[in-house]
């Protein structure tokens, strides 16, 4: 009996020491299951993505590039204003069709006379800088009213896509293009002549007219939307109305802005003439009728 509970008593004690052994066993490590912890949803940045991915955004030059631009010029959802931005645009107005001529007053396109800002100090140089602005206004304008002498003043009916309009259609809106961004740099010109006289001076308020013109034809950035639109169809949806709003608006509008700023040029060599030196004054440029130069249209003086 003594030995039995001898024994006894040794079990007892063995299992005692292997029972905190087995609680001690380590439970495998559970998995993690796919899908369990949802990950993050990779999505492009709303500043990183257009407003209405199917025209393109111009230009601008939107400069000017004007369009500012843009311009760069690139199709809008409307019909844009430039910036003027050449093609802007953002131009939409941006620009594919690359320029006849590079320029050395944009940077972008260029009928050869638009102008550097005036940078100095010294007032001789100031005032013939002041020749050279007012006399490539006045050719500026001239060549414009040529480049639409004769035209009907409409936008052509029927107009699906630039296969559609004539070449002399098409070169007639880049030339316009091109012209459009020198109109552009004549404006910073001005403002660059301004800036440097006394603003009490006739001269002084004769530029500033002439700033003020100058940056109000808004009209003729839409030179610088359809030369976009001839180069660039695929960015201006629906085409054919995007066509026919912008040339109606150029049309309509860009001889008056245009005629309005070259009458500013006028009185601006008026006041130039005035403190320029007697061997370098320049004629007055003649007025211009106060009818577009469309066919069919009476001259109006």
């Amino acid at each position: 009996m003594v030995h039995y509970r001898v024994i006894l008593a040794a079990a007892l004690v063995v299992t005692g020491a292997v029972l905190p052994l087995v609680a001690q066993v380590p439970v495998a490590p559970r998995g993690k299951v796919p899908g369990a912890s949802p990950g993050k949803t990779i999505r492009p940045s709303p500043t990183l993505m257009p407003a209405n991915p199917s025209p393109a955004a111009p230009g601008a030059p939107q400069v000017v590039s004007p369009s500012n631009q843009p311009s760069p010029a690139q199709g809008p959802a409307a019909t844009p204003r430039a910036a003027v931005t050449p093609q802007a645009a953002v131009t939409p107005q941006a620009m594919v069709t690359p320029p006849a001529t590079p320029s050395a007053a944009t940077g972008t396109f260029t009928a050869g006379l638009g102008l550097q800002p005036f940078a100095g100090d010294d007032s001789a140089a100031r005032l013939e800088y002041a020749r050279t602005l007012a006399r490539n206004l006045d050719s500026a304008a001239v060549s414009l009213v040529n480049l639409y002498r004769g035209t009907s003043g409409q936008p052509m009916a029927g107009a699906t896509g630039p296969a559609t309009l004539s070449a002399r259609e098409r070169d007639r809106w880049t030339r316009c293009r091109d012209l459009y961004w020198d109109f552009t740099a004549l404006a910073t010109a001005a403002q660059s002549v301004r800036d440097g006289l006394p603003p009490t001076s006739p001269l002084y308020r004769a530029a500033a007219a002439l700033d003020t013109a100058l940056n109000d034809i808004e009209a003729l950035a839409e030179c610088d939307n359809v030369a976009s639109m001839i180069s660039a169809p695929d960015r201006w949806v629906p085409w054919t109305e995007q066509y026919t709003g912008s040339a109606r608006h150029f049309y309509t509008d860009w001889y008056a802005q245009m005629r309005e700023a070259h009458e500013k040029d006028r009185a601006f060599v008026i006041a130039l003439n005035a403190v320029l030196p007697a061997g370098r004054v320049i004629p007055v440029p003649p007025g211009l009728p106060r009818t577009p130069p469309y066919a069919g249209a009476a001259v109006v003086r």
